[in-house]
């Protein structure tokens, strides 16, 4: 499983880049989830707001996206859409069963969205996430993918 991180320091320039990179250089069937498609397409527009027109609120990029829509963002967003089809990325439904999220919330102190990404990849019997979330290593049915800094 992808997770919205590697996807993110894989399409831009930051210190993870490189790791990012190799996660997607690995030669293993990559899957990915449609939460984590709905935060990454959510992160890559906000940080393109704020590093385009300086929008740090999200009341003031709700009011952009209201007024202007997409556009600004449109080769940014399409990249990621691309990279899915590029490395043939699996969206994967969301397992939504409330009870199994809860308990994934409780016990390994997981906010709701990582604990739907955790249970989604338990329920496809996905057992490795690659992902730069320390949260996931409370997870003790998923092993995070490691990989050594780029030249390294």
């Amino acid at each position: 499983m992808v997770d919205t991180n590697v996807f993110y320091n894989f399409l831009f320039e930051t210190k993870l880049t490189g790791k990012a990179s190799k996660i997607f250089e690995l030669g293993e069937q990559l899957f990915t989830s449609f939460t984590i498609i709905n935060e990454t397409l959510y992160i890559i527009s906000r940080k393109m707001a704020e590093r385009k027109f300086n929008i740090k609120s999200s009341r003031k990029f709700r009011e952009f996206i209201s007024d202007g829509g997409y556009e600004p963002f449109v080769e940014e967003l399409m990249k990621f859409f691309n990279l899915l089809d590029d490395f043939y990325i699996v969206v994967l439904k969301d397992y939504q069963n409330v009870t199994e999220i809860w308990e994934l919330m409780k016990n390994c102190k997981l906010l709701p969205n990582d604990a739907l990404i955790a249970a989604t990849c338990k329920h496809h019997g996905i057992k490795k996430i690659a992902t730069f979330d320390e949260d996931f290593k409370r997870v003790d049915f998923l092993e995070i993918v490691e990989v050594a800094e780029a030249g390294g």
